[in-house]
């Protein structure tokens, strides 16, 4: 529940003194954003967390790692009968990162051949809008560039409609947390992702980067 929060701090109201709790935003230096080969085991567990569908009352498990090669993995099996998704997510940040100088973010994954998504948060309410794009983790360690205008708005679990009054783009302006996710559905529940299929799955990531 810790990386999982709703309208008005939700967290405090089923837990009294449980405020949501931040980490230091990371500081980009030569345009990375995370390095996790950089990154102490410590750290990383107190920056990153798996969130998995039990959230919903799904089964599905999996677990956020740091590998001895400098990966950050995510790992486990998904079920898709009550929920649909594993991921791991990070603490929102203690101040808004500000990327909108950059083009978008670029990845350095491997994985298993399936299809994952980036979410941004540009708010701390879990439930609000956040911004979803899906990309493919070949087996091999390859390069994904994320355009920030490609991203789409999404609110609990429903594309955000244009003429919707909560419609919004993001530029990488305001980004509090990040979130890399295995989901049966792309774009909200109204698309399901032809590259998902449940059981074990596999994903690490190297490096976050921004690109102008």
């Amino acid at each position: 529940m810790e990386y999982f929060d709703g309208p008005g701090g939700m967290l405090a109201r089923i837990v009294p003194g449980r405020e949501k709790p931040t980490v230091r935003a990371p500081e980009v230096r030569g345009d990375v954003v995370f390095d996790f080969g950089e990154m102490s085991a410590e750290a990383f567990a107190a920056t990153f967390n798996a969130l998995n569908d039990v959230v919903m009352g799904g089964a599905s498990d999996a677990a956020a790692t740091l590998t001895k090669d400098g990966f950050a993995r995510l790992a486990g099996e998904t079920e898709d009968v009550r929920g649909g998704f594993a991921s791991v997510k990070s603490r929102d940040f203690d101040r808004a990162l500000d990327l909108s100088a950059y083009e978008g973010l670029k990845l350095t994954v491997r994985g298993d051949g399936k299809t994952y998504k980036c979410i941004l948060y540009d708010t701390n309410d879990s439930f609000n809008v956040a911004f979803h794009q899906t990309f493919v983790a070949p087996r091999d360690v390859t390069e994904v560039k994320l355009k920030f205008s490609d991203f789409v708005p999404v609110k609990r679990g429903r594309g955000v409609a244009t003429n919707d009054a909560e419609y919004r783009k993001t530029n990488g302006g305001k980004i509090v947390a990040m979130q890399f996710m295995l989901s049966k559905f792309a774009y909200g529940m109204e698309e399901k992702n032809a590259g998902y299929a449940p059981g074990p799955f596999e994903f690490e990531l190297k490096r976050v980067e921004a690109y102008r």
